[in-house]
């Protein structure tokens, strides 16, 4: 079964040698998992590393047979087990019997890390494109047209998964092995694995969304879970490419609006046209009509809207910290529709394996 969990990280630094570039991709592919920065750069460790580097890229053309790699790496036929698995189940390491010989040899795919990666990155580009397609039937209401026009840079990270039946203790639906395959409900989904669960809840829930959603709102919207969870469930899909975190512009009238009324209650109005930054953001003119209607009850919403029109998001973003307000941030889709955010997943994917191209070219050059 192909499954590849690719992860992008900051690329290695000018000094490049062969340990550095391996670790990068090894990291880039989750081949393994650093549990500390004293671990980093440390290769004797983890034996994913010494099979790499020692057999399967030291002798790429050769085959090894299991017994004599875990008695060359000393360790257990189960850790070893564990290890060749990731390998096999991202395609760069294959295994074979030949007839008559008994014995299972494994060996480094097209004899190349360079032809390993690529037949790699043409299975994984298939396989998502099946995936993504397979997710229509779910995602087509999608109409996020009050969607906010933000770039949202973030690493990016999937799993990439061929679909395969579902284990008879799993009792749910194809929508929630669907989102459990591509990484969605976390690495180790146990009881997320489940229709009800708060991932498929919440994931439901911005289908039915047209703009971003704060977590004070999608806190309101599940009162039964802590705001903290939704965010971590929330930051899941933003790295899968799905979901965006962008700036609640479409909020700075109300939140300006209400720092005026209580700024103007704590230190009245001409500290809201001088240290407030009416004037410097406004202009005095603008500031002085807008001025003269705070505190009373003609003083609306839409007055603010009227005053922000001329000026800019980011002055108007520093007219609410002057007068000691906090723009809030939400989670839309990355797409104003079912289409779009399938192509803006695929562009991400395709972006981190063509890294992973480049170091393998790097390494490649260096062995």
């Amino acid at each position: 079964m192909f499954s590849l969990r690719i992860e992008e990280v900051a690329l290695p630094g000018a000094e490049r040698d062969k340990e550095q570039l391996l670790e990068w991709l090894a990291t880039s592919l989750n081949l393994i998992r650093r549990r500390n920065d004293e671990s980093e750069g440390n290769l004797t460790g983890p034996p994913i590393f010494r099979m790499l580097q020692e057999h399967f890229l030291a002798n790429p053309k050769d085959g090894h047979e299991s017994i004599f790699l875990a008695e060359s790496l000393a360790v257990s036929p189960a850790t070893l087990h564990h290890h060749l698995g990731r390998l096999l189940d991202s395609r760069i390491v294959a295994g074979h019997t030949h007839k008559g010989a008994g014995s299972r040899i494994y060996f480094l795919r097209t004899g190349s890390l360079i032809g390993a990666i690529d037949l790699m990155i043409e299975e994984a580009r298939q396989i998502l494109n099946l995936r993504l397609n397979q997710a229509q039937k779910w995602m087509s209401k999608i109409n996020a047209t009050n969607r906010i026009d933000e770039r949202d840079e973030v690493l990016n990270r999937i799993w990439i998964q061929e679909q395969v039946p579902p284990s008879k203790n799993h009792n749910c639906g194809e929508q929630t092995l669907w989102m459990a395959d591509l990484g969605l409900l976390g690495d180790r989904p146990g009881k997320s694995m489940d229709d009800q669960s708060l991932q498929i809840k919440l994931w439901n829930h911005m289908i039915n969304q047209s703009g971003p959603q704060s977590l004070d709102e999608l806190e309101e919207a599940f009162k039964e879970h802590k705001k903290a969870k939704i965010q971590r469930i929330m930051e899941n899909f933003r790295i899968a490419g799905f979901i965006e975190k962008v700036p609640r512009y479409d909020r700075l009238p109300y939140l300006i609006w209400n720092m005026l009324q209580t700024q103007h209650l704590r230190r009245g109005n001409e500290w809201l046209l001088h240290k407030g930054g009416l004037i410097r953001q406004l202009g005095e003119n603008e500031a002085n009509s807008l001025i003269s209607k705070v505190g009373t009850k003609s003083f609306k919403i839409i007055d603010v809207e009227n005053s922000l029109k001329n000026i800019s998001n980011e002055k108007s973003m520093l007219l609410l910290n002057l007068l000691g307000g906090r723009l809030s941030f939400g989670y839309q889709w990355s797409g104003l529709d079912y289409s779009e955010i399938m192509i803006n997943v695929k562009d991400r994917a395709d972006r981190t394996l063509r890294r992973i191209r480049r170091v393998a070219e790097l390494l490649q050059k260096e062995l």
